[in-house]
């Protein structure tokens, strides 16, 4: 055999030897726990559980207060009832008016992909809006739209405080 077997061959006995000690400390808990019992009634048969020691003390109001570290002064401290059941109290609302929400529509885009320049590292960014083709940069607005992020595959546009993301034109890639 070779060594590492014999290593397996030893894990494994002893696994089974930890699980089998698992398996016998659960088990004699509900098959011998009876003779337990006996012998711990037997040790304290001179244990008298009637009688109680009390614990008392006094507690006195607190005139400093902790989180402040000052003296409080007792004459200043309100006390405040509290009810459980509130009456049935009618409260007028105004009723919340939504404001309509502003269709806005925008114009036809699509991003065809952009230039990169050797020299600069600005890009000129291919979008057609409104079916006509515009070369722009980064935060360049035109016809009211601005482009705020660009990725590989996508555009990020502003338009009326709208935001909105297209993707590169799949037609173009071919």
């Amino acid at each position: 055999m070779t060594a590492k077997k014999k290593i397996n061959i030893v894990l494994i006995i002893v696994v089974f030897g930890l699980w089998g000690t698992v398996a016998y400390k659960t088990v004699s808990q509900y098959f011998f726990s009876k003779e337990l019992l006996v012998n711990k009634t037997e040790l304290n048969d001179g244990l008298n559980l009637n009688e109680i020691n009390k614990d008392t003390f006094n507690l006195e109001k607190v005139t400093r207060d902790p989180f402040l570290n000052r003296q409080n002064n007792t004459d200043s401290f309100v006390s405040i009832k509290y009810y459980s059941k509130i009456p049935n109290l009618k409260i007028k609302t105004n009723p919340v008016v939504l404001k309509p929400k502003v269709i806005i529509n925008w114009p036809i885009l699509s991003y065809h992909g952009y230039i990169r320049s050797k020299d600069k590292d600005e890009e000129l960014i291919l979008v057609k809006i409104d079916k006509r083709l515009y070369k722009l940069r980064k935060d360049d607005e035109i016809e009211g739209v601005t482009v705020k992020k660009v990725y590989n595959d996508s555009l990020e546009l502003n338009f009326n405080k709208e935001k909105k993301i297209i993707r590169l034109d799949q037609s173009f890639l071919r």
